[in-house]
């Protein structure tokens, strides 16, 4: 982020690294600042991520030249992996990174206290939405945020006015789901995109609509198969100016599996046009050539310049895909050598400036300059020449030989007495101490003490002995008033009602469904306010607590302010408890006072005790168990008020992008469209026209209750089962089977089921 003399506001470019090599390469495309992953807890597992050496040496080249560097730790944590973060983090804090960018809650909360002095940066995969986390976020002490990729320029603005640096990708590709929201390759594959190993489901082919196909043939050669989940990839660079005039900080190209050549290539051109607009911003324009050696560097059957300005659209998504001809592949290989030529066979080096003095019987000395940074060395003795004194020209020649140093071949000025004698041998000592002395002090600017502990001692064992205390607590979500299961001797059942049709066999249950969640959409869906009131009025009146289970998006749209500007009216109705499933949701209802209501769904994520510690913080007092927890990791996780989900078709992915519209028209209804995948198994698609989302289903709907003994050993109370297009006969079905209606025999148990990640887990 810099101004021009003409005072011109020109964003960070930030490129992508996902090794050493390519941190070297775009940073001699032109590259303002870089992220990139160390050998653990970052997004991208399967990048050729830096070892600890490798990694601090590449902080320690980028600042030479000036380059910032901001290091992904942008996964969720397990519990066992918590007491590793910090001696992980701490060599990279001494050396002076400039930000870390997390993800986890948990990883926040712990790296915040531990180091507060760290510039931390809220990932993409935090799903910030809006206005209320960002608020929250600075807040709380972070300096950036990179907000959902899905928000139009007009969002960003209002995010960016909140006092917050942000960041928003320019090129590479999209997700076609709101990042951190998806289990879609986790569910179905055991690669979790929550832990950096996201296998792409999304980008295979599949069939729409009601269909036999049954999976004894490949749907490949299927005419009508399509990549309906699959976006083109971005590429925003005519709309810089947008940008930069919004305020937006810093530009991210995406690209960290990709090769440092296509890398290099995008950040070249990003970097030329950035400082063309710095320069003539009311006249820019990209040239045809520059947009082709984009194409031809790589694009998924085209490019989209996002979503700044539209709210979704068939043109953004690559259908078809696109096979190379030989030309465009000949095209892309020459293109990739000359990127390596350019970029990776020649590294950007330092300029530095030498003034040295030389004079018979003094000693040689010599300030040499770079970055705003001087340093002054001395040397041998110069003789009197007894036959020729040295001239300045071979004193400078020698000074000047930077080779193999991180700096460029130097300009030298030379003060000599014309008589004097100095063997090259010192003249050379004098440069490499002279060099290492100025590299030396270029760096120690971004040296870092560690944090003391009490004695004092700056340590990482002190610092790890500090942090395990705090952990050995185990943080709990304990009871609030309005939900207690105090005095309880069974499991307490909640269940999530989509429809009315759902709602009547819940209430069917007798007092086994304790809790009962209305889905928001259901109660808006009617424009009449009475028709929510009545519902919420119905589950009082039972006997039950009545909840109401937030969006799983919350973009401040004329739904999500209704839903808000009711929840007094709700709770005066008698509704108690909010299923909390946005960030932007829990921070607006913190900020309104309602924090007593809140119970935090699976999407805000409690891996570890930290995650559970920092809602506690926030007065949060009621969670649910993470999908992705395994048995094992679940009971050395705290319960305390965490629900488990034991039923229910969980959704895989949330995305702006609506397959009705896209793939015909928009009927404001909430239809449900049927993909069908290369293994033939059918996933549905719920389009949730009150929030302006999709919804894709899991195939089959998990089902733990065989599981009630081990559920119940972990000390797992609350139970939820979460109803989403069942009908009213199989919702029957579910509660006899889950043993909450009287059962005829084992045959409410049939049917297809899955156990999630309950026995399996991810990696």
């Amino acid at each position: 982020m810099k101004k021009n003399n003409k005072t011109v506001f020109v964003p960070e470019l930030l490129a992508p690294a996902g090794s050493a090599e390519a941190l070297r390469a775009v940073i001699s495309a032109g590259a303002d600042a870089v992220y990139i992953g160390g050998s653990r807890f970052g997004a991208r597992a399967y990048a050729d991520n830096p070892d600890e050496e490798e990694l601090l040496s590449a902080i320690d080249y980028a600042h030479l030249r000036g380059v910032k560097v901001y290091l992904t730790v942008n996964t969720l944590l397990k519990e066992k992996e918590l007491p590793d973060l910090i001696p992980f983090i701490t060599p990279y804090y001494r050396r002076g990174i400039d930000a870390v960018l997390v993800q986890d809650f948990g990883v926040m909360r712990l790296l915040h206290r531990t180091f507060p002095d760290l510039p931390l940066h809220a990932s993409t995969q935090m799903t910030i939405t809006g206005p209320e986390s960002v608020r929250f976020l600075k807040e709380y002490g972070l300096t950036r945020v990179v907000p959902a990729r899905e928000l139009s320029l007009a969002e960003l603005k209002e995010l960016k006015a909140q006092g917050l640096e942000v960041e928003t990708f320019v090129h590479g590709a999209l997700c076609v789901c709101y990042s951190g929201q998806c289990l879609y390759s986790s569910l179905i594959g055991g690669r979790s995109g929550n832990r950096g190993r996201c296998a792409q489901p999304c980008r295979l082919l599949y069939l729409k609509g009601k269909t036999d196909f049954d999976g004894s043939a490949s749907i490949l050669n299927e005419p009508e198969a399509r990549h309906f989940l699959s976006p083109k990839d971005l590429n925003a660079i005519d709309l810089i100016p947008d940008l930069a005039g919004a305020g937006i900080d810093s530009l991210k190209i995406e690209g960290r599996m990709k090769q440092p050549e296509y890398a290099a290539g995008v950040v070249s051109v990003y970097r030329k046009y950035l400082d063309l607009y710095a320069e003539d911003p009311a006249h820019y324009h990209v040239d045809a050539a520059d947009h082709q050696i984009l194409w031809d560097l790589y694009n998924r059957s085209g490019f989209t310049d996002g979503y700044y300005y539209r709210r979704r659209g068939s043109g953004m998504m690559a259908f078809v895909k696109h096979e190379l001809t030989s030309d465009e592949t000949a095209a892309r290989h020459a293109l990739y050598e000359e990127m390596h030529r350019r970029y990776m066979d020649k590294e950007k080096t330092v300029p530095v400036s030498v003034s040295a003095e030389v004079r018979a019987g003094m000693p040689l000395t010599a300030s040499f300059s770079a970055c705003g940074v001087t340093a002054a060395v001395r040397g041998a003795l110069a003789d009197t020449a007894k036959n020729r004194p040295l001239i300045a020209e071979r004193i400078a020649e020698s000074l000047s030989k930077t080779g193999g140093s991180d700096f460029g071949p130097a300009s030298v000025g030379v003060d000599t007495d014309g008589g004097s004698f100095v063997p090259v041998g010192a003249l050379n000592e004098l440069r490499r101490d002279g060099l290492a002395a100025l590299r030396e002090r270029i760096l120690s600017a971004y040296r870092r003490s560690l944090p003391a502990d009490e004695s004092g001692i700056c340590t990482p064992a002190a610092i790890m002995e500090s942090s395990a205390a705090s952990l050995s607590g185990k943080a709990d979500i304990s009871s609030g008033e309005s939900d207690s299961v105090s005095g309880e001797t069974g499991p307490v059942f909640s269940a999530v009602a989509a429809s009315q049709e759902q709602l009547d066999v819940i209430l069917s249950a007798g007092q086994a469904v304790k809790t009962v969640y209305l889905e928001s959409s259901l109660l808006l869906r009617q424009k009449d306010p009475e028709y929510a009131l009545s519902l919420i009025r119905r589950v009082v009146k039972s006997g039950r607590i009545c909840g109401i289970a937030g969006p799983y998006i919350d973009r401040g749209g004329e739904a999500e302010m209704r839903l808000r500007g009711s929840i007094p009216q709700y709770r005066e109705a008698g509704a108690s408890v909010i299923l909390v499933r946005s960030f932007e949701t829990m921070c607006a209802l913190m900020r309104e006072g309602l924090t007593d209501m809140i119970r935090a769904d699976a999407g805000i994520y409690t891996y570890n005790s930290e995650a559970a510690a920092f809602l506690q913080d926030c007065g949060i007092r009621a969670d649910t168990a993470p999908i992705e927890l395994n048995r094992h990791e679940l009971s050395v996780r705290c319960k305390g008020e965490s629900e488990l989900i034991v039923y229910g078709r969980l959704p895989l992915m949330i995305t702006v992008q609506c397959l009705t519209a896209n793939t015909g028209k928009c009927r404001h209804a909430f239809s449900e469209v049927e993909l069908t995948d290369r293994m033939g198994v059918k996933f549905t698609v719920g389009c949730d026209c009150v929030f302006c989302y999709n919804i894709v289903l899991n195939s089959v709907p998990l089902n733990l209750f065989s599981e009630y003994d081990s559920i119940r050993k972990m000390g797992f109370r609350r139970l939820r089962l979460s109803f989403t297009d069942e009908s009213a006969e199989e919702t029957e079905r579910i509660l006899k089977s889950a043993a909450l209606l009287p059962a005829a025999g084992a045959e409410a148990r049939n049917g297809t089921f899955t156990k999630g990640h309950y026995l399996r887990g991810v990696e």
